[in-house]
């Protein structure tokens, strides 16, 4: 059953969580209070209020009540944020997801009844530490003759098919890795980028080969 949605604050954050949505055709209500939030945004999305996001009638006049979803994106502003969720709550969202900027704002976020806080900066930085500290390859024994190879394409592999890896390298490609997505399902034709991550399935010998070739 399609879901929906609410962006309250169109900010960095929320102009990017609301263009998301947009995108993947979510049926999601935006409201701000300035004009200019919306000039990216006035051609792919429906539903824009300009409206002060603590005002509930102002909230429930645009449709934002008993919603799926709401995320409010009013981080820098603490009292506008603590009374737009308030606001939220009396109108009987169900999900309500709050930017915070501090743990003392989260905290009172979450005493408020918000159901997920996201502090967006500081799980960004988790996730730029995460990929500049995760290895590079990693490798799993199956038998005595059979390895599986966890890799992040680097030179060597980046801007050839699947199909040219699988018969020049001896190997076969069980599942890539684009961005946060998974796929099992990939054509011989599928170009690899950098940054992309790949399982790869083979021989001792081949795997070993091909470690020593992203490691170098």
């Amino acid at each position: 059953m399609a879901k929906n949605y609410a962006v309250l604050g169109l900010g960095k954050f929320g102009y990017h969580v609301a263009l998301g949505l947009v995108e993947n055709g979510e049926n999601v209500i935006l409201c701000d209070n300035t004009e200019s939030s919306f000039i990216n945004l006035r051609d792919k999305a429906e539903q824009i209020y300009i409206l002060d996001c603590t005002d509930k009638t102002a909230l429930k006049e645009a449709g934002v009540s008993e919603l799926d979803i709401v995320i409010v994106s009013i981080g820098e502003n603490i009292e506008a944020s603590i009374l737009t969720v308030m606001a939220l709550k009396e109108l009987n969202n169900k999900r309500i997801i709050a930017k915070a900027i501090s743990s003392t704002h989260g905290a009172i976020l979450e005493k408020l009844g918000v159901d997920e806080v996201v502090y967006a900066e500081r799980q960004a930085a988790k996730r730029l530490l995460s990929e500049l500290t995760e290895s590079n390859v990693e490798d799993i024994e199956l038998s005595a003759n059979m390895r599986v190879c966890k890799a992040v394409v680097a030179g060597y592999f980046a801007k050839r098919s699947i199909g040219t890896i699988r018969e020049e390298d001896n190997v076969k490609i069980v599942a890539v890795k684009r961005g946060e997505t998974w796929d099992i399902d990939v054509d011989s034709d599928f170009v690899l980028q950098r940054s992309d991550v790949v399982l790869f399935l083979g021989y001792k010998e081949y795997i070993e080969k091909i470690m020593q070739t992203i490691e170098n």
